[in-house]
C-alpha cells in the first residue's frame, strides 16, 4: 500500500497542487496518496506489533481456476455467445474451491446466473454481447 501511494505521488507530480479556489487537479490524488501511505504504514506497524496465526501455504489451484475461467470467457464469448459461455465459465471457476465442491449445485447456479446475465446484459441493458453462438444465428 505504501508503494502504491508513493507511485501515485510520482504520477501526479506534474499536476498543480492548488489553484485560485484552493483545489486543483492534483489536490485530491495527492490527498488519497498520502492517506494510502498513512494507512499502509499503520497496517504495517500493527502487523509487526501483534502476533497472529501463521499464514497458510498458498495454493495455486484457486488463482489458476479463476484465471482459466476469465480466459475461457474472453476467448469464447464472441464465437459461442453468452448462453454457451456462461455455464462452462462458472464450472471452471468452481474448481477454485479448496474444500470439496458440489457439481450439481454448481451446475444449477451456473444455469441460473447465465440466464440472469442473458436477460440483463443483451436484453434489458441492450449491450452488444452475442447471446447465441455464431453458427446458430
Amino acid at each position: 500500500m505504501v508503494l502504491i501511494g508513493v507511485f501515485a505521488l510520482y504520477l501526479v507530480k506534474d499536476l498543480p497542487a492548488a489553484g485560485r479556489v484552493g483545489f486543483a487537479s492534483g489536490t485530491a490524488p495527492r490527498i488519497f496518496a498520502y492517506c494510502l501511505i498513512g494507512l499502509g504504514l499503520a497496517v504495517t506497524l500493527i502487523g509487526w506489533m501483534n502476533s497472529g496465526p501463521r499464514l497458510e501455504r498458498l495454493s495455486i489451484r484457486g488463482p489458476l481456476a479463476i484465471l482459466g475461467s476469465v480466459l475461457f470467457f474472453a476467448f469464447s464469448i464472441r464465437t459461442l455467445g453468452l448462453a454457451m459461455t456462461g455455464i462452462p465459465m462458472v464450472l471452471i471457476s468452481t474448481a477454485a474451491a479448496r474444500e470439496g465442491y458440489r457439481w450439481k449445485e454448481a451446475l444449477i447456479f451456473a444455469i441460473a446466473i447465465t440466464a440472469f446475465c442473458a436477460l440483463l446484459f443483451p436484453i434489458a441493458l441492450g449491450q452488444p454481447i452475442p447471446l447465441w453462438p455464431t453458427f446458430l444465428r
